[in-house]
């Protein structure tokens, strides 16, 4: 039993460890294509 909630609880943070770090690589994706576009060519 105990194995079992702790597994869950592992998953349940590695999840979350996955969609910070994926909000984190999209934020630093964004901010540069924004900052590059209004440069007149």
């Amino acid at each position: 039993m105990i194995i079992i909630v702790v597994s869950l609880a592992l998953v349940a943070i590695f999840a979350n460890i996955q969609r910070l770090r994926r909000g984190q690589i999209e934020t630093i994706v964004v901010v540069p294509a924004s900052s590059v576009t209004p440069q007149p060519r």
